[in-house]
């Protein structure tokens, strides 16, 4: 009985043990993962290719720089200082935020739809031929494509600048022709339609201007300044489109116009499918741009997932990598640890107590400084050491048999204990807890479970 109470004790000590290298490992782990903004640039990749934005001068671009979004984003409206993404998005605000652009898009495309589609084809065509340009500079030939494509957007720009212009004079007219007859509501009607047609085609031009200012930004993303002109551009297009909203008596089929002209993908595929998914679940027109709004977030929440797995397996590789480095820097061994606490009964026993002080401080208060704190005082069994009388002593590599057996049963000792500790904090807690309640002849009935220690919060 003795010795098997022994057994769990060691085997107690050395769980406490990858408990707290754990712990330090995903501390680091958290560090690292913030000061690099791991989490904000995981989301923006995963919207970006949710969005079919690869380049984040479309969708993704302008969803970032809606409010919605612009307003968990830190320093967002601090030009001196560069905006850290949001590391977190809800599936609410995506789909709100979307919604709103996506509406615009299809107020716009009622009337110059094709001619905003056509512009920005052609801004994209002429960022393809500089970038074409730039691998061989001096090409004739390329030379001559970005002329061509220069001239195509700017031919583009100029056929919705030309309307506009009319749209001008039409409305000057009106005015002066309502001021002549202001009883006359056939020529109030008429200027209101002029006002309408003006607000419609500074729409379509606004929204140029915010992908022109989402390319700008998009080659510098470190100009700030670049970033909040983009933003307040789309605010701008977006206010102008809004006006309408309450025009359009089929809101969902407007949205369903403006998706029609989106670039060929993935995404344009997928939301046309939502749109006759919403369809066929709602009839009563009035509730159709709610549900589709309710369906975004359903397509956005299964996409977060994915994007939830690429955090992890990166969290994985990191954790492999500081695992090592932390297991082989304080020689935490689990041969050595073994040995080592199989002899040594009072240091097992400050151990074992330990442990179990963390275990019953767990269970009101989930934080690593309970855990980390409890080993303050213990002399725990890790470290190298230059004594040749220390189990922890580095040996200088010789060719002997001797120092063969050694290294093997280090190398051994050192690779079970980096395995160990990448199954990271909560494993062990769990795992602690369970060896805990064993030794005390389990949990009592009724007691309610305990929860795995985090990097403190």
């Amino acid at each position: 009985m003795l010795f098997g109470s022994n057994i769990l004790e060691v085997g107690i000590a050395v769980i406490f043990v990858y408990l707290l290298l754990s712990l330090v490992c995903t501390a680091l782990n958290e560090g690292i993962a913030s000061l690099i903004d791991k989490r904000g640039k995981n989301l923006v990749e995963g919207i970006k290719n949710l969005l079919n934005d690869p380049k984040f001068t479309g969708l993704a671009q302008q969803l970032y720089n809606h409010g919605l979004i612009g307003g968990i984003s830190q320093y967002a409206s601090d030009p001196s200082k560069r905006t850290r993404l949001p590391s977190y998005m809800s599936g609410e605000s995506f789909s709100l935020a979307l919604l709103d652009i996506l509406s615009a898009r299809g107020i716009i495309a009622g009337k110059y739809g094709d001619l905003l589609a056509n512009a920005e084809a052609a801004d994209d065509a002429y960022e393809e031929a500089l970038e074409a340009a730039a691998v061989t500079p001096g090409d004739p030939q390329r030379v001559a494509a970005v002329t061509q494509a220069k001239d195509a957007r700017d031919r583009a720009r100029v056929a919705l600048e030309a309307i506009a212009e009319k749209a001008k004079v039409a409305y000057g007219q009106a005015v002066q022709a309502a001021k002549t007859a202001p009883d006359d509501t056939a020529l109030v009607k008429a200027e209101a339609e002029a006002r309408h047609e003006i607000d419609s085609i500074s729409a379509a031009l606004k929204m140029l201007d915010a992908r022109h200012a989402a390319i700008a930004s998009a080659k510098n993303p470190k100009e700030v300044k670049l970033l909040l002109t983009a933003g307040a551009t789309l605010k701008e297009a977006l206010a102008f489109a809004r006006d309408f909203a309450t025009e359009y008596p089929d809101p969902l089929g407007n949205i369903q116009e403006g998706l029609k002209r989106l670039p060929e993908g993935h995404t344009k595929e997928t939301l046309l499918v939502l749109v006759d998914k919403t369809r066929r679940e709602v009839t009563a027109i009035e509730h159709q741009a709610e549900a589709f709004r309710k369906n975004l977030e359903d397509w956005f929440n299964k996409a977060m997932e994915r994007v939830g797995g690429w955090y992890k397996r990166w969290t994985q590789r990191v954790l492999l990598c500081l695992a090592t480095l932390v297991v082989v820097a304080s020689n935490a061994d689990t041969v050595m640890l073994i040995e080592r606490l199989s002899k040594d009964n009072v240091l097992r026993a400050s151990i074992v107590a330990a442990a179990e002080d963390t275990v019953k401080t767990q269970v009101d208060a989930v934080s690593a400084d309970t855990a980390l704190k409890a080993a303050e005082n213990l002399k725990l069994p890790v470290g190298w050491s230059l004594d040749p009388n220390d189990p922890g002593y580095f040996r200088t590599p010789k060719l002997s048999w001797e120092y063969t057996g050694w290294a093997f049963y280090k190398i051994f000792g050192l690779l079970i204990s980096i395995l160990a500790v990448t199954l990271g904090a909560p494993f062990w807690f769990d795992t602690l807890s369970k060896f805990v309640n064993l030794r005390s002849a389990g949990t009592p009935p009724g007691e309610s479970s305990k929860s795995a220690p985090q990097p403190g919060r």
